[in-house]
């Protein structure tokens, strides 16, 4: 499943490693080739760290509030080179760790609040790569989470029970039986569904690169091969020059502990995804896969997948953690990514024997309280926010919006929800070998109890009540 290189002679030799990265990155139109890097001292109004999708949405809107402004990205590789241009190409209503705050009383409120903005930012997201003219292949067809088994049937109802009950409808999230689960998508064994209309698939890649291109065009300096390695107040010290800005947005996400510091607020959890060929008319119509929904089942082991618009399904799955929170660089002949492809072949098995073109993997950033936040402090001037576990192309343009409201000093509707400034934003995840082991304990206590459920077995309430008490 080697990625298929692109480019001939020297320019094409520069491209290559980042061609390689994934078939977002192989498939995405126009150059690879990194804008030149800072080689001076320079002041800036306001300097971003990180040119991935949460930076780039703070600087266009920043720019949307304030023109004048002189913003300056800097970004270790290249626009869209992490997550933002790697990911599953959800771009999602849905915000990790949000149940924490709807479950609360004194927040259920605000969460519901935010829930809705999240809706929103599907759909506005949408609207700027239209105005802007990033053809990102934004399709909003929606999102199917799917039961295959009785467990996740039980656990698909509560969930929308739940959701009625904090006043969500059918506009927002309806209940598929299995002849409409069939009708929607093919996915074998399926029982019962639930559509969320609020997501669309998307080409990740092209839509980073689209938003790098866009700010260049409206005057944002964008400056790459210029990690930054400390912030010590607004001054940013990067190998080729340093940065004194008003003020300072970090947006580093899964690669925040490059920077001095910031090691144990964010750490990097690998997902692991592969691209089959294009499919046949002949296979899309087995699986009756005429729109482009997302899908994926409710294993707590998480699954997720698209149809491109190429008629490709990406799919990702297995997520890992690695000691120190080191930063793996996948081979796409690493033996896990027949094991992606195989949980592929679960959901459609009439594909069996399809050829897959490219595969790979990438760092997503999660906090200590497994949620995001967006965090700003107007006397010190800075800001950060990440920490998305997996769901972040929506959550960054909301995230993006919400920080360009707190540098100018706007009172908005998204600045008025609980994951601005949490009371636990500073919370650290513990030193090794004590953060490996929790993370190597969870994963291994989920992957007992997703496959206790498959097989059946009378431990499966016991791994799944461990797996609550231990990591609730």
């Amino acid at each position: 499943m080697a990625a298929i290189l692109s480019g001939k002679g020297t320019l094409g030799c520069m491209e290559k490693p980042y061609r390689n990265l994934s078939f977002w990155h192989d498939s995405v139109p126009g150059p690879l080739r990194p804008r030149p890097s800072l080689s001076a001292d320079i002041e800036t109004d306001v300097a971003i760290v990180g040119a991935g999708y949460t930076g780039l949405w703070t600087a266009y809107y920043l720019k949307r509030a304030n023109p004048g402004l002189d913003i300056t990205l800097l970004e270790a590789e290249i626009a869209g080179y992490g997550a933002s241009g790697r990911n599953g190409g959800w771009c999602s209503g849905y915000l990790s760790g949000i149940d924490h705050w709807l479950d609360d009383p004194s927040q259920r409120e605000s969460a519901v609040r935010l829930q809705k903005l999240m809706f929103d930012t599907v759909r506005e997201a949408g609207e700027v790569a239209e105005a802007e003219s990033i053809d990102c292949h934004f399709d909003q067809s929606g999102a199917l989470e799917v039961a295959v088994i009785p467990a996740q049937l039980k656990r698909l109802q509560q969930e929308i029970e739940h959701l009625r009950a904090l006043g969500f409808g059918e506009d927002d999230y309806r209940w598929l039986g299995p002849g409409e689960v069939r009708e929607a998508l093919r996915i074998d064994k399926a029982v019962a569904a639930i559509h969320m209309r609020h997501c669309a698939a998307i080409h990740p890649s092209r839509l980073a690169r689209g938003l790098a291109e866009t700010l260049s065009g409206q005057g944002v300096r964008i400056f790459e091969k210029s990690p930054v390695a400390s912030v010590s107040g607004n001054t940013l010290e990067t190998p080729g020059g340093r940065v004194r800005a008003g003020t300072v947005i970090v947006a580093t996400e899964g690669y925040s502990g490059s920077i001095a510091g910031r090691k144990r607020r964010l750490i990097p959890v690998h997902s692991m995804m592969v691209v089959t060929e294009p499919l046949s008319q002949q296979q899309i119509d087995e699986i009756a896969y005429h729109r482009r929904l997302c899908f994926g089942n409710i294993d707590r082991l998480v699954t997720y997948g698209q149809l491109t618009q190429d008629n490709r399904i990406a799919f990702g799955c297995r997520g890992s953690y690695h000691f120190g929170s080191g930063i793996r660089i996948f081979d796409p002949k690493d033996p896990e990514f027949k094991l992606v492809a195989g949980s592929l072949l679960k959901f459609f098995p009439s594909l069996e024997g399809i050829g897959f073109t490219h595969g790979w993997g990438g760092a997503m950033g999660v906090s200590r309280t497994l949620r995001p936040s967006v965090n700003f402090d107007p006397d010190r001037r800075f800001g950060w926010a990440g920490g998305y576990f997996g769901n972040g192309v929506g959550a960054a343009h909301l995230a993006g919006k919400t920080l360009a409201d707190l540098v100018t000093g706007q009172e908005t509707e998204r600045t008025a929800t609980p994951w601005v400034n949490p009371a636990d934003q500073d919370r650290k995840w513990e030193p090794e070998p004590l953060r490996w082991l929790g993370i190597k304990s969870r994963a291994q206590l989920m992957h007992l109890a997703d496959s206790a459920e498959y097989s059946g077995s009378p431990l499966a309430p016991v791994y799944s009540k461990t797996l609550d008490f231990l990591f609730p």
